[in-house]
């Protein structure tokens, strides 16, 4: 039996070796399509609104600027971070200066990026006067939070250029991991703002033109890995051409059918994003000032029957933190029309009356039916729905001016704090009335964590906390689905920043 054993497992070695060859040969056989055919076309995609690195918060533009510039880091091929421009990354004994040695780079028109770059850019950010979406990136570093109050000037931040290629950067206190919302579209190192085709890059791609109908991308010949880059050409297209032209790359939209999907051209590729979408009550309205209430709510919430109603790259969830790796602690138990029975016993009232606000939207409403079916199960409760344009719903929200929304949350960075700090009691985008002495103990705790795994532990309980008091009921992760040609390799897809990741892809022949 002992020798039988050990014949299957050389056997299994033996194919194992076999298929490792096999397909490192069919990689090998594989051809890159000629210079001239080295050009990426992308259907159905918006077009950029903001040139301006420190103010653009569309996917579009982050996406544009990403292929134009280079910063300290980058998202890969594989859509993680890695180094772009930094050739070393030090910390300091105390963990709370980060040096970074930097790789030679220049722009189009020959300006060398320097650490003195990266220390203006950054001072830039945090400016009061900038008045940036993203200062707040910047409030562990000394005096980040009094330079974006204004009440310090932006001399007074943590940063500093040792030399032409050394930037240091000093936090307020030891942190793990603050490189890692370096690779986001904000830290991009842009020494002017101007239109679009006059922006001088130093990253793999240049524009070449933009109108109403495209945008075109050329290879950038001063980028300091040039001869990595395989691409001569990208064209973004906004009008979609599914079922028009089988080649391409393909964002494919919602309401695309299973048999439309089935005879697409190419691979499909779901893309999770970092956005989360979820039920969120103002708990300083009645019933919703009462935690039994939002609890019957959310355990009468059926995720399987919102999934047929989502799009083919979104997936239900019961987490808030849709970026961690890690399990959550919470598991809901309870029956919804026993705890929605004892609620009306407690509160002395036989029905109620409640409203949800949602988007003028096609997904959204049916959505938003759903759900209204689902907690009308419960008796005595009568759910309408009101439909606004997505400003004037936000508005609503920010006024707290509504009982029950259905909302959603795009966090600006990779971080899982970035999902928890809207619901602390003194944070400007607190609309939900939440305020929580337990919540908002832990979320200091966890800030003032120097180990990331310790940190983000500390927040997967924050996490907890909200879960159990259903001041926020997640429903689904949001997506993308694009059908890409099969002549298209080394796409990034980032799950949360840029949309794709296009600086080392490759068009090999048919």
């Amino acid at each position: 039996m002992k020798r039988l054993f050990i014949g299957a497992a050389l056997l299994a070695s033996v194919l194992i070796l076999f298929f490792i060859v096999w397909n490192g040969r069919q990689d090998a056989a594989r051809e890159l399509a000629p210079p001239e055919e080295q050009i990426v076309t992308i259907y159905g995609e918006t077009l950029p609104e903001q040139p301006n690195v420190l103010l653009a918060i569309d996917p579009s533009s982050q996406t544009i600027l990403s292929h134009l510039y280079e910063g300290l880091y980058r998202f890969g091929k594989d859509g993680t971070v890695e180094p772009g421009l930094v050739e070393e990354m030090t910390r300091s004994d105390d963990g709370s200066v980060y040096t970074f040695k930097l790789k030679t780079s220049q722009t189009l028109n020959g300006e060398a990026i320097t650490a003195e770059t990266f220390v203006n850019h950054f001072r830039t950010l945090a400016d009061d006067d900038t008045n940036s979406p993203f200062s707040f990136f910047l409030e562990d570093v000394v005096n980040g939070k009094k330079v974006s109050l204004g009440t310090a000037e932006p001399e007074a931040l943590g940063v500093k250029a040792l030399d032409a290629s050394t930037f240091e950067v000093t936090l307020e206190r030891p942190m793990e991991g603050f490189e890692e919302m370096l690779a986001m579209p904000a830290f991009l190192p842009q020494t002017v703002i101007d239109e679009w085709t006059s922006l001088d890059g130093n990253g793999p791609f240049q524009i070449e033109s933009i109108d109403a109908a495209q945008v075109t991308l050329v290879k950038n010949e001063q980028y300091h890995m040039a001869e990595n880059v395989t691409l001569e050409r990208v064209v973004i297209q906004t009008e979609p051409a599914l079922g028009v032209e089988s080649s391409g790359m393909h964002l494919v939209p919602y309401g695309t059918t299973e048999s439309e999907l089935d005879s697409l051209d190419g691979q499909l590729v779901d893309v999770p994003r970092s956005g989360v979408f979820y039920l969120k009550p103002n708990v300083e309205q009645y019933p919703f000032n009462d935690v039994e209430f939002r609890r019957s709510l959310a355990l009468s919430l059926d995720r399987d029957a919102i999934s047929p109603k989502l799009a083919r790259a979104e997936q239900t969830t019961e987490r808030l933190l849709v970026l961690d790796s890690e399990p959550s602690g919470y598991v809901p138990t309870g029956d919804a029309n026993e705890s929605f029975s004892a609620v009306k016993q407690k509160l002395e009232k036989e029905t109620f009356d409640i409203e949800l606000l949602s988007f003028v939207d096609d997904e959204a409403r049916q959505i938003a039916q759903t759900i209204k079916q689902q907690f009308e199960q419960l008796d005595g409760l009568t759910v309408t729905i009101t439909e606004l344009p997505l400003g004037e719903k936000v508005r609503k929200e920010v006024a707290g001016n509504y009982a029950l929304s259905l909302s959603g949350w795009q966090p600006d960075y990779p971080a899982l704090q970035a999902y928890l700090t809207q619901f602390e009691t003194s944070n400007y985008l607190n609309s939900s009335g939440y305020a929580d002495e337990t919540f908002d103990r832990l979320m200091a705790v966890a800030q003032a964590t120097e180990s990331k795994q310790a940190r983000d532990e500390t927040y997967r309980q924050a996490e907890q906390h909200l879960l159990e008091e259903a001041v926020v009921i997640p429903i689904y992760q949001a997506g993308r689905t694009y059908a890409v040609d099969d002549q298209y390799e080394e796409i990034g897809f980032p799950v949360i920043g840029p949309s794709y990741v296009l600086h080392f892809s490759k068009i090999y022949k048919k």
